[in-house]
Protein backbone atom coordinates (compact mmCIF):
# COMPACT_ATOMS: atom_id res chain seq x y z
CA UNK A 1 0.00 0.00 0.00
CA UNK A 2 2.69 2.54 1.10
CA UNK A 3 4.77 1.54 -2.24
CA UNK A 4 1.72 2.18 -4.42
CA UNK A 5 0.80 5.53 -3.04
CA UNK A 6 4.42 6.36 -2.56
CA UNK A 7 4.65 5.81 -6.81
CA UNK A 8 1.34 7.68 -7.12
CA UNK A 9 2.60 10.84 -5.02
CA UNK A 10 6.73 9.97 -7.37
CA UNK A 11 3.74 10.32 -10.45
CA UNK A 12 2.29 13.38 -9.46
CA UNK A 13 5.35 15.21 -8.46
CA UNK A 14 6.50 14.79 -12.15
CA UNK A 15 3.50 15.88 -13.78
CA UNK A 16 3.85 19.12 -12.04
CA UNK A 17 7.20 19.72 -12.97
CA UNK A 18 6.80 19.01 -16.37
CA UNK A 19 3.85 21.46 -16.67
CA UNK A 20 6.12 24.07 -14.91
CA UNK A 21 8.44 23.81 -17.24
CA UNK A 22 5.55 24.97 -20.01
CA UNK A 23 4.73 28.35 -17.92
CA UNK A 24 3.60 31.05 -20.14
CA UNK A 25 6.67 32.41 -21.95
CA UNK A 26 6.90 28.71 -23.48
CA UNK A 27 3.16 28.35 -23.88
CA UNK A 28 2.95 31.59 -25.65
CA UNK A 29 5.76 30.87 -28.55
CA UNK A 30 3.85 27.92 -29.29
CA UNK A 31 0.23 29.82 -29.36
CA UNK A 32 1.86 33.41 -30.89
CA UNK A 33 2.79 33.35 -34.79
CA UNK A 34 5.57 35.33 -35.27
CA UNK A 35 6.78 36.95 -39.10
CA UNK A 36 10.61 36.27 -39.87
CA UNK A 37 12.34 39.04 -40.51
CA UNK A 38 16.03 39.19 -41.72
CA UNK A 39 18.57 40.69 -43.19
CA UNK A 40 17.91 42.40 -47.20
CA UNK A 41 14.06 42.96 -45.96
CA UNK A 42 13.23 46.33 -45.47
CA UNK A 43 9.63 47.67 -44.00
CA UNK A 44 7.67 48.11 -40.94
CA UNK A 45 8.55 44.96 -39.07
CA UNK A 46 12.41 46.07 -39.95
CA UNK A 47 11.46 49.59 -37.92
CA UNK A 48 9.98 47.64 -35.36
CA UNK A 49 12.61 45.43 -34.64
CA UNK A 50 15.10 48.34 -34.70
CA UNK A 51 12.97 50.02 -32.29
CA UNK A 52 12.58 47.57 -29.70
CA UNK A 53 17.00 46.81 -30.07
CA UNK A 54 17.67 51.14 -29.71
CA UNK A 55 15.11 51.06 -26.95
CA UNK A 56 16.61 48.63 -25.20
CA UNK A 57 20.37 50.95 -25.67
CA UNK A 58 21.38 49.09 -28.77
CA UNK A 59 23.43 51.81 -30.87
CA UNK A 60 21.72 51.39 -34.41
CA UNK A 61 20.24 53.25 -37.22
CA UNK A 62 16.16 53.32 -36.94
CA UNK A 63 15.30 53.29 -40.77
CA UNK A 64 13.34 50.16 -41.63
CA UNK A 65 16.19 48.84 -44.18
CA UNK A 66 17.78 45.46 -42.62
CA UNK A 67 21.02 46.08 -43.13
CA UNK A 68 24.88 45.09 -41.73
CA UNK A 69 24.68 46.99 -38.96
CA UNK A 70 20.92 45.85 -37.28
CA UNK A 71 22.04 42.44 -38.65
CA UNK A 72 25.25 42.80 -36.52
CA UNK A 73 23.12 43.99 -33.39
CA UNK A 74 20.30 41.40 -34.08
CA UNK A 75 22.86 38.91 -33.48
CA UNK A 76 24.99 40.65 -30.41
CA UNK A 77 21.36 41.07 -28.92
CA UNK A 78 21.08 37.08 -29.41
CA UNK A 79 23.86 36.21 -27.64
CA UNK A 80 23.19 38.30 -25.12
CA UNK A 81 19.83 36.51 -24.46
CA UNK A 82 21.82 32.60 -24.77
CA UNK A 83 20.05 32.35 -28.37
CA UNK A 84 21.41 30.95 -31.60
CA UNK A 85 23.28 34.14 -33.09
CA UNK A 86 22.14 33.56 -36.74
CA UNK A 87 20.21 37.35 -37.64
CA UNK A 88 17.32 36.41 -37.91
CA UNK A 89 14.25 37.60 -36.27
CA UNK A 90 12.46 34.29 -35.62
CA UNK A 91 9.91 33.37 -32.91
CA UNK A 92 12.38 33.23 -30.13
CA UNK A 93 14.39 36.12 -30.84
CA UNK A 94 11.05 38.01 -31.25
CA UNK A 95 9.81 36.84 -27.56
CA UNK A 96 12.62 38.06 -25.90
CA UNK A 97 12.64 41.18 -28.08
CA UNK A 98 9.56 42.70 -27.62
CA UNK A 99 8.70 45.27 -25.05
CA UNK A 100 5.18 46.26 -24.04
CA UNK A 101 4.21 49.56 -24.01
CA UNK A 102 1.16 51.76 -22.69
CA UNK A 103 -1.34 54.58 -22.76
CA UNK A 104 1.09 57.51 -21.20
CA UNK A 105 4.56 56.17 -23.06
CA UNK A 106 6.64 58.16 -25.16
CA UNK A 107 9.60 56.71 -27.00
CA UNK A 108 10.40 54.92 -30.17
CA UNK A 109 8.70 51.74 -29.79
CA UNK A 110 5.44 53.60 -29.89
CA UNK A 111 6.64 55.29 -33.02
CA UNK A 112 7.08 51.64 -34.15
CA UNK A 113 3.89 50.52 -32.82
CA UNK A 114 2.09 53.36 -34.33
CA UNK A 115 3.66 52.96 -37.80
CA UNK A 116 2.43 48.80 -37.21
CA UNK A 117 -1.13 50.29 -36.63
CA UNK A 118 -1.19 52.69 -39.53
CA UNK A 119 -0.57 49.64 -41.89
CA UNK A 120 -3.34 47.62 -40.28
CA UNK A 121 -5.78 50.89 -42.24
CA UNK A 122 -6.00 52.76 -38.75
CA UNK A 123 -5.62 56.60 -39.18
CA UNK A 124 -3.26 58.18 -36.77
CA UNK A 125 -0.25 60.62 -35.58
CA UNK A 126 2.78 58.88 -35.78
CA UNK A 127 4.88 60.77 -33.07
CA UNK A 128 5.90 58.16 -30.63
CA UNK A 129 3.27 59.47 -28.24
CA UNK A 130 0.76 56.75 -26.45
CA UNK A 131 -2.02 59.00 -26.18
CA UNK A 132 -5.89 58.33 -26.17
CA UNK A 133 -5.84 58.23 -30.11
CA UNK A 134 -3.34 55.28 -30.14
CA UNK A 135 -4.90 53.59 -27.28
CA UNK A 136 -8.61 53.61 -29.56
CA UNK A 137 -6.42 52.61 -32.39
CA UNK A 138 -5.01 49.65 -30.90
CA UNK A 139 -8.47 48.63 -28.66
CA UNK A 140 -9.56 48.56 -32.07
CA UNK A 141 -7.22 45.98 -33.70
CA UNK A 142 -7.23 43.76 -30.37
CA UNK A 143 -10.58 43.65 -30.69
CA UNK A 144 -10.50 42.89 -34.58
CA UNK A 145 -7.88 39.82 -33.77
CA UNK A 146 -10.12 38.59 -31.04
CA UNK A 147 -7.26 39.64 -28.33
CA UNK A 148 -8.45 41.61 -25.37
CA UNK A 149 -8.78 45.09 -25.59
CA UNK A 150 -6.93 46.38 -22.53
CA UNK A 151 -4.46 48.81 -24.71
CA UNK A 152 -1.56 47.25 -23.37
CA UNK A 153 0.63 46.25 -26.17
CA UNK A 154 2.73 42.82 -25.17
CA UNK A 155 3.69 40.22 -27.01
CA UNK A 156 0.25 38.85 -28.56
CA UNK A 157 -0.61 41.89 -29.84
CA UNK A 158 3.00 42.73 -31.40
CA UNK A 159 2.56 39.25 -32.81
CA UNK A 160 -0.28 40.20 -34.67
CA UNK A 161 0.87 43.32 -35.48
CA UNK A 162 4.02 42.37 -37.32
CA UNK A 163 1.75 39.85 -39.21
CA UNK A 164 0.30 40.21 -42.36
CA UNK A 165 -2.73 42.32 -42.61
CA UNK A 166 -4.91 39.47 -43.46
CA UNK A 167 -3.06 37.23 -40.57
CA UNK A 168 -0.10 35.92 -38.89
CA UNK A 169 3.28 36.56 -39.49
CA UNK A 170 4.90 35.36 -42.64
CA UNK A 171 7.85 34.20 -44.18
CA UNK A 172 9.92 35.25 -47.17
CA UNK A 173 8.79 31.48 -48.92
CA UNK A 174 5.24 32.34 -47.43
CA UNK A 175 4.34 35.30 -49.31
CA UNK A 176 6.86 33.77 -52.15
CA UNK A 177 4.10 30.74 -52.26
CA UNK A 178 1.05 33.13 -52.14
CA UNK A 179 2.22 34.96 -55.23
CA UNK A 180 3.02 31.34 -56.97
CA UNK A 181 -0.28 29.94 -56.33
CA UNK A 182 -2.35 33.25 -56.98
CA UNK A 183 -4.71 33.43 -60.02
CA UNK A 184 -4.59 37.06 -59.66
CA UNK A 185 -0.85 37.35 -60.53
CA UNK A 186 0.30 36.39 -63.90
CA UNK A 187 4.47 35.67 -63.57
CA UNK A 188 6.06 35.71 -67.00
CA UNK A 189 8.55 32.79 -68.21
CA UNK A 190 10.57 34.76 -70.76
CA UNK A 191 12.02 38.13 -70.58
CA UNK A 192 10.97 41.35 -72.33
CA UNK A 193 14.37 40.68 -74.13
CA UNK A 194 13.26 37.31 -75.74
CA UNK A 195 15.41 35.85 -73.30
CA UNK A 196 14.60 33.12 -71.75
CA UNK A 197 16.65 31.80 -68.58
CA UNK A 198 16.40 30.81 -65.00
CA UNK A 199 16.00 34.14 -63.83
CA UNK A 200 12.36 35.06 -65.04
CA UNK A 201 9.83 36.68 -63.03
CA UNK A 202 8.12 33.12 -62.54
CA UNK A 203 11.21 31.45 -61.62
CA UNK A 204 12.01 34.30 -59.09
CA UNK A 205 9.10 33.50 -57.69
CA UNK A 206 9.39 29.33 -57.63
CA UNK A 207 13.31 29.20 -55.94
CA UNK A 208 11.98 32.40 -53.37
CA UNK A 209 8.88 30.16 -52.52
CA UNK A 210 11.50 26.87 -52.23
CA UNK A 211 13.69 28.84 -49.47
CA UNK A 212 16.08 30.03 -52.06
CA UNK A 213 17.62 33.26 -53.32
CA UNK A 214 16.46 34.77 -56.50
CA UNK A 215 18.56 34.48 -59.70
CA UNK A 216 19.45 37.38 -61.71
CA UNK A 217 20.02 37.41 -65.41
CA UNK A 218 23.47 37.79 -67.32
CA UNK A 219 23.09 39.36 -69.82
CA UNK A 220 23.55 42.87 -70.62
CA UNK A 221 23.65 45.52 -67.89
CA UNK A 222 22.40 41.95 -65.54
CA UNK A 223 25.43 41.19 -63.06
CA UNK A 224 24.52 37.96 -62.57
CA UNK A 225 24.58 36.13 -59.20
CA UNK A 226 21.01 35.85 -56.73
CA UNK A 227 19.48 37.99 -54.65
CA UNK A 228 16.74 37.19 -51.99
CA UNK A 229 13.82 38.94 -52.42
CA UNK A 230 12.59 42.06 -50.38
CA UNK A 231 9.54 41.01 -48.29
CA UNK A 232 8.12 44.25 -48.59
CA UNK A 233 8.47 44.04 -52.23
CA UNK A 234 6.45 40.60 -51.40
CA UNK A 235 3.94 41.95 -49.29
CA UNK A 236 3.40 44.57 -51.79
CA UNK A 237 3.10 42.33 -54.87
CA UNK A 238 0.24 40.58 -52.84
CA UNK A 239 -1.45 43.65 -51.34
CA UNK A 240 -1.89 44.73 -55.11
CA UNK A 241 -3.38 41.53 -56.28
CA UNK A 242 -6.42 42.55 -53.72
CA UNK A 243 -7.34 45.46 -56.12
CA UNK A 244 -6.22 44.06 -59.82
CA UNK A 245 -5.35 40.97 -61.31
CA UNK A 246 -1.91 41.81 -63.55
CA UNK A 247 1.06 40.30 -64.50
CA UNK A 248 4.70 40.36 -63.63
CA UNK A 249 7.23 40.83 -66.59
CA UNK A 250 10.10 41.24 -64.23
CA UNK A 251 11.81 40.81 -61.00
CA UNK A 252 15.17 40.57 -60.09
CA UNK A 253 15.91 38.73 -63.86
CA UNK A 254 16.40 40.81 -67.20
CA UNK A 255 18.42 43.31 -68.38
CA UNK A 256 17.93 46.89 -67.05
CA UNK A 257 20.20 50.26 -65.98
CA UNK A 258 23.72 49.09 -64.55
CA UNK A 259 22.38 50.46 -60.80
CA UNK A 260 18.98 49.14 -60.92
CA UNK A 261 16.76 48.20 -58.26
CA UNK A 262 15.65 44.94 -59.63
CA UNK A 263 18.98 43.40 -59.06
CA UNK A 264 18.63 43.98 -55.25
CA UNK A 265 15.60 42.18 -54.96
CA UNK A 266 13.30 45.60 -54.40
CA UNK A 267 11.55 46.11 -57.74
CA UNK A 268 8.85 44.48 -60.09
CA UNK A 269 7.40 45.49 -63.35
CA UNK A 270 3.97 45.14 -64.14
CA UNK A 271 2.68 45.16 -68.21
CA UNK A 272 -1.22 44.04 -68.03
CA UNK A 273 -3.55 45.12 -65.48
CA UNK A 274 -6.97 43.49 -65.49
CA UNK A 275 -6.63 42.41 -69.08
CA UNK A 276 -5.37 44.94 -70.25
CA UNK A 277 -1.87 45.62 -71.43
CA UNK A 278 -0.40 48.99 -69.71
CA UNK A 279 -0.23 52.10 -71.46
CA UNK A 280 -0.73 55.80 -70.91
CA UNK A 281 -4.70 55.59 -71.45
CA UNK A 282 -4.79 52.46 -69.33
CA UNK A 283 -8.05 53.41 -66.92
CA UNK A 284 -5.86 51.78 -64.10
CA UNK A 285 -2.19 52.56 -64.43
CA UNK A 286 -2.39 55.27 -62.27
CA UNK A 287 -4.29 54.12 -59.06
CA UNK A 288 -2.18 50.73 -59.58
CA UNK A 289 0.97 53.40 -59.57
CA UNK A 290 -0.40 55.29 -56.47
CA UNK A 291 -1.06 51.83 -54.73
CA UNK A 292 2.92 50.81 -55.04
CA UNK A 293 3.68 54.62 -53.78
CA UNK A 294 0.96 53.88 -50.73
CA UNK A 295 2.59 50.57 -50.09
CA UNK A 296 5.88 52.04 -49.49
CA UNK A 297 7.56 52.09 -53.03
CA UNK A 298 9.96 54.89 -53.42
CA UNK A 299 10.94 54.45 -56.85
CA UNK A 300 7.48 54.27 -59.12
CA UNK A 301 7.51 54.86 -63.11
CA UNK A 302 5.28 54.21 -65.67
CA UNK A 303 4.17 56.09 -68.97
CA UNK A 304 5.35 59.48 -69.33
CA UNK A 305 8.47 58.41 -67.84
CA UNK A 306 11.26 57.53 -70.35
CA UNK A 307 11.25 53.82 -71.14
CA UNK A 308 8.43 52.83 -69.37
CA UNK A 309 5.30 53.75 -71.77
CA UNK A 310 4.70 49.50 -71.86
CA UNK A 311 5.22 48.76 -68.08
CA UNK A 312 4.35 50.22 -64.41
CA UNK A 313 8.21 49.84 -62.52
CA UNK A 314 7.77 49.79 -58.50
CA UNK A 315 10.76 49.38 -56.76
CA UNK A 316 11.14 49.85 -52.35
CA UNK A 317 14.18 50.45 -50.84
CA UNK A 318 17.34 48.84 -51.11
CA UNK A 319 18.58 46.61 -48.32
Amino acid sequence: MHKRWAFWFSGLTMALVMLASFGPAAQGVAARTWATVSNGDSGDNVYTVQAMLKQRGYSLTVDGDFGSGTLSTVKSFQSSKGLSADGVVGPNTWEQLVLTVRQGDNNIVVNALQRQLKKHGHSLTVDGDFGAGTLSAVKSFQSSKGLGADGIVGADTWAALTGNPGGGGSSRADLARTIRDSSRIALATIHTSGVSDSATARQNIVDTANGGAARRSSYGNAPGGSVYLSTSLLNGMITLSQSWSYSVSEIAGGSHSANSRHYAGVAVDVNVINGSHVSASHPNQQSFRNKCANLGATEVLGPGDSGHSTHIHCAWPRP
